[in-house]
């Protein structure tokens, strides 16, 4: 009997100890704010708020987690309420606008000599924007040729300050002899199924052996082929003198402008990531370090004495399909494309402009070009229409 009511004694001072020590770890726990969850590796938070009209929204620095290290890009809190949601020049949007990037640069047409229109689209209704011109887009000093839109919150206590730079207008890449070409290329000349081409086309310093698929004809003289696909002639290297020698003229040439077109001071770089997928873009010298992609119709918008140079240290890539197209007079005879790499325009799809190429250029099937084709090794065509402007 006596160990029975001892065991039982036992027991009850072991469960008093038990909720004692739960009831101690709960008070701690409340005194020092700690809590223990399981996260979701997968799950995305939102750093931006929307509020109503009398809230303050910020934008808050982000934490990027890979399995090979953790990158933390550190930006300021923005305050949104003195932000702007669209940036405009003459009704057009300005180049990669974001509300939280202030400073961008409008390249002018030529002979512009007045201040473009700015118009700022501010984002909470309570806040003052407040627009101050560029004094003189024609002057050599920056300041001169900026405007200024500072847009502030309805409290007084927090601004932005937005601002664009007019730049001068570009000239021209010179093409010098090559221009007397619409194909030129260093090591081939080929097309799959038969290509309708306007303008001559020539080849060095690879032989007129390496101009297949177009069924040449030697003219008389030896200095020039044809071709019923060419409503122009066809020259290479190995052709009576001085065929081979303005070749090598225009090769020079060709070289020379693409090392022009890659030296130009650029306008805008890595725009878009390098995705022109659906964009319109104005005048300017476009640069990206990587390759650019052509995915749907892309825009080039601008009047008739406007230029475009993108310079591309990749490839260039345009989608089957998708076509370029210019708007506002745009001339694709104003529009050049210095590509490192290789360039590949798509099945059915449409180019504008001039193309400079370190390596190869191909276009697919029914594809077309208004423009130009150099490359320093070969072009390579399938039932491809290319007009010389």
């Amino acid at each position: 009997m006596f160990i029975k009511k001892g065991f039982t004694l036992l027991k009850v001072v072991t469960l008093v100890l038990f909720v004692g020590a739960i009831m101690t770890f709960a008070a701690c726990n409340a005194a020092t704010g700690t809590t223990s969850e399981t996260t979701d590796p997968t799950a995305t938070t939102d750093s931006n708020e929307t509020t109503d009209s009398n809230e303050t929204t910020t934008a808050a620095a982000t934490t990027t987690t890979t399995a090979a290290a953790t990158t933390t890009t550190t930006t300021e809190s923005i305050n949104m309420d003195a932000t702007l949601t669209d940036l405009t020049v003459d009704g057009i949007t300005v180049m990669g606008f974001d509300p939280s990037t202030t400073d961008y640069v409008m390249v002018l047409s030529p002979g512009v000599t007045e201040t473009p229109v700015v118009e700022a689209d501010k984002y909470a209704s309570l806040s003052t924007v407040d627009i101050s011109d560029a004094v003189d887009v024609t002057s050599t000093v920056d300041a001169d040729r900026t405007t200024t839109v500072i847009v502030t919150t309805e409290d007084e206590m927090t601004d932005m300050v937005y601002t664009i730079l007019f730049e001068t207008s570009i000239e021209p890449v010179d093409l010098g002899t090559a221009d007397d070409f619409v194909v030129l290329a260093e090591s081939a000349i080929s097309t799959q199924t038969s290509s309708v081409i306007t303008g001559d086309i020539g080849i060095s310093p690879a032989a007129a052996t390496y101009i297949t698929g177009f069924s040449l004809i030697l003219d008389g003289t030896g200095t020039f082929s044809t071709s019923s696909q060419i409503t122009g002639k066809v020259y290479a290297s190995t052709y009576t003198s001085p065929t081979p020698s303005n070749l090598t003229t225009a090769i020079s040439d060709m070289q020379t402008a693409y090392t022009d077109a890659a030296g130009r001071t650029a306008n805008y770089t890595e725009l878009y990531s390098g995705d022109l997928s659906g964009k319109t873009l104005t005048t300017g010298v476009y640069k990206f370090g990587t390759g650019v992609l052509i995915n749907s119709d892309l825009t080039l918008n601008g009047s008739a004495t406007d230029v475009w140079i993108f310079q591309i240290d990749g490839s260039l890539t345009q989608a089957a399909d998708v076509d370029i197209i210019l708007t506002g007079g745009a001339l694709p005879e104003n529009i050049f494309w210095q590509v490192a790499d290789t360039v590949s325009i798509g099945t059915g799809a449409h180019f504008e402009g001039t193309i400079l190429a370190m390596t190869n250029i191909s276009f697919g099937t029914n594809s077309s070009i208004n423009g130009s084709l150099y490359a320093q090794t070969a072009v390579t065509l399938d039932a491809t229409t290319v007009t010389k402007p």
